[in-house]
């Protein structure tokens, strides 16, 4: 959760840092070691009230990334390798890291086919960020997030 402590930064200047401050990490342990970690993606790099865009009709408040971590990471890794900027794969993990909160049984039922994966024939260039919850016929509203707001709160 982000800090009341007052700051210098605008919350959109915050969620930017942010992001940079999650490629530069994983660039830096890619140049390093020729790998990073998904939990980059995490607390305390970044709030999860930046990222979180919605929550399942079935309620719950299960943390889950529409797109898997381990996809986004692996993408960031490619756009490394090919020379794009540390600003570059900020602004892509920005595009695509977000989390929709579900029910653990709709949790389960989307680990049964897309645990780690997003489904066959999706890509970033041209693919919905919500496919592998749609596939999952996992129902949420992205206008949701004034509840996830109060219940983040009690949190």
């Amino acid at each position: 959760m982000v800090s009341d402590t007052p700051t210098n930064f605008t919350r959109e200047e915050m969620i930017h840092r942010a992001f940079l401050r999650i490629a530069r990490n994983i660039h830096d342990l890619w140049e390093e070691t020729g790998h990073s970690d998904t939990r980059l993606f995490l607390e305390p790099l970044i709030p999860r009230s930046f990222v979180i865009v919605g929550q399942s009709k079935a309620g719950g408040y299960y943390n889950e990334h529409v797109v898997p971590r381990v996809v986004i990471l692996r993408k960031c890794h490619e756009m490394f390798a090919n020379g794009e900027s540390i600003e570059a794969v900020a602004e892509f993990i920005r595009k695509f890291l977000q989390i929709v909160l579900i029910s653990n049984a709709e949790q389960g039922k989307l680990d049964l086919n897309f645990k780690q994966k997003m489904p066959d024939g999706w890509s970033f260039e041209s693919g919905d960020v919500f496919q592998r919850l749609r596939s999952a016929d996992i129902d949420f509203d992205l206008r949701a997030l004034l509840v996830v707001k109060v219940e983040e709160d009690k949190l």
